[in-house]
């Protein structure tokens, strides 16, 4: 692969307004500086930044203050100035104090939040680094359990799934006083109110464009039963029950930012993570509503060759996971409706999987969970291509197993389907380049996006090994890449000696 479109290039930074101490830390933590590099571009001594940003120095000269924002090209009040005639509108020093305690808040929460977004899967490294060795899957920021990824991976009619009415409210719902740190004052609430939900600040402070709050299957289970399947114990079983994807959410985007918060801040270690330690054990699906992303690792398989699909999230778009290349197509088990016929007709794996093949390769978004029609998967285009595909052994739908992301403690379903070449190129003749999640990634500026990138052990490294590849991105390709002769029984792929 020659061509270097398809890497992923870093947006620049346009850091978000707060405080100026830590406005300055984050900008040069955004833009690598040191603050001695960072005080030569603004022109001030060294220990002059290194005591704005420790609190020790205050600034209120607004000429100061403007001279920051001109030099980073920053809008005025990212540095607390008002727009417009900044001399007109000098606020006196004490006015109104609540309502610029809320608003200091609010911006170190927005620069966490940035932060967050752009250092996702270091911070996913790191995060993995708390739980011990074994929970660690392929070092790609994933924690598993023995039992809850197999020996090998198991077609996805293999994977039984059973629905639980009986379940009881969960324990952590991320309003918890642990959680104070990540939940920013609300200006108008009066002294030290805050917001009650991590889902109501993102929707005020930093919504991404899509987002809802969906009725979503909770996991509450991953269990075997006796019927023994690959020299596993027992079939893998799958329990779910209701939740939505804001409780799910107010609890794996609070983790994520209390980890941001403490990376910052010098580095992270339980006694700077309280609520990750009142969560304590990320297996207990009892204690917390959980809901799972089905990841699918999509590949083209032609005679000799294979190649795979890849999507790189847009931060702006997505509440998780955005910024960075994952899997394609990817997103969470969720029926397309609210009725009980659509909850009958829905929770199915590979129904979930074959919406989001329709959503995001081929741009369809009528089955988005919005949807007051139900699905007939026997009929309805692309479905019966897709399903009529499967029955004909053209396509192949397997399961690797679940694992949960270690940054936001979120469940992955890992999946893989394989795609007959010519039934690739036939079902997704009309795919397209982007969709409202992110863009396709292409092998280079003359590549269709069709064609995927090579499915070569030196591509699978170049993106786990240097790439913000998701986490289980990087697990569905590592595990793709270690069964490779039982998905692609007729190719030969040799792995690097």
């Amino acid at each position: 692969m020659t061509g270097q479109s398809w890497l992923w290039t870093p947006p620049r930074p346009t850091p978000a307004p707060v405080g100026v101490g830590q406005l300055l830390r984050a900008y040069r933590q955004a833009h690598g500086l040191t603050q001695q590099q960072l005080a030569d571009q603004l022109g001030f001594d060294q220990s002059y930044v290194s005591k704005v940003e420790s609190g020790r120095r205050a600034i209120h000269d607004i000429s100061t203050l403007r001279h920051i924002a001109r030099h980073l090209d920053l809008a005025p009040e990212d540095v607390g100035l008002a727009p417009g005639a900044l001399a007109d509108r000098r606020r006196e020093i004490g006015r109104d104090t609540l309502a610029e305690q809320a608003t200091a808040s609010q911006r170190a929460w927005r620069v966490t939040r940035d932060t967050l977004n752009r250092n996702r899967i270091k911070l996913a490294k790191a995060a993995a680094g708390l739980y011990p060795d074994t929970y660690r899957l392929l070092g790609s920021g994933l924690l598993t359990r023995s039992d809850w990824t197999w020996q090998r991976p198991l077609d996805i009619s293999e994977i039984g799934l059973r629905w639980s009415d009986e379940l009881a409210e969960p324990t952590i719902t991320g309003g918890e006083p642990e959680t104070d740190g990540a939940r920013p004052l609300i200006a108008d609430g009066g002294p030290f109110v805050r917001y009650q939900r991590y889902t109501r600040a993102m929707r005020d402070l930093d919504r991404p464009t899509l987002f809802e709050n969906r009725l979503s299957f909770r996991l509450l289970d991953v269990t075997r039963d006796d019927r023994g399947v690959g020299g596993d114990a027992g079939r893998p079983v799958l329990t779910f029950g209701h939740t939505t994807y804001f409780d799910a959410v107010d609890v794996c985007e609070t983790v994520a930012h209390e980890t941001a918060t403490a990376m910052m801040a010098g580095g992270l270690s339980w006694p700077a993570l309280p609520f990750r330690r009142r969560i304590g054990d990320p297996f207990d699906l009892a204690a917390r509503p959980v809901l799972p992303s089905i990841n699918t690792l999509t590949i083209r398989a032609d005679r000799d060759s294979a190649s795979f699909l890849l999507h790189r999230r847009s931060a702006g778009s997505v509440a998780t996971a955005g910024g960075v290349y994952h899997v394609i197509p990817a997103g969470v088990f969720q029926p397309s409706g609210i009725t009980p016929f659509h909850h009958r007709a829905d929770f199915d794996l590979w129904r979930n999987i074959m919406r989001e093949l329709s959503e995001e390769l081929l741009g369809n978004t009528e089955h988005d969970g919005n949807s007051s029609n139900p699905i007939d998967y026997e009929a309805d285009e692309p479905f019966r291509a897709f399903e009529q595909a499967r029955n004909d052994g053209r396509i192949q739908i397997s399961c690797f197993g679940v694992g949960l992301d270690a940054l936001t403690l979120f469940s992955e379903i890992l999946t893989v389907v394989v795609i007959e070449a010519d039934a690739f190129d036939a079902m997704f003749a009309e795919m397209v380049h982007s969709n409202a999640e992110g863009s396709v990634v292409s092998a280079g500026p003359n590549h269709p996006v069709a064609d995927g990138i090579p499915f070569t052990y030196a591509t699978l490294r170049r993106l786990v090994d240097s790439e913000p590849l998701a986490p289980a991105a990087a697990a569905c390709l590592e595990l793709a890449w270690r069964h490779r002769e039982l998905l692609l029984p007729g190719l030969r792929l040799r792995a690097a000696s």
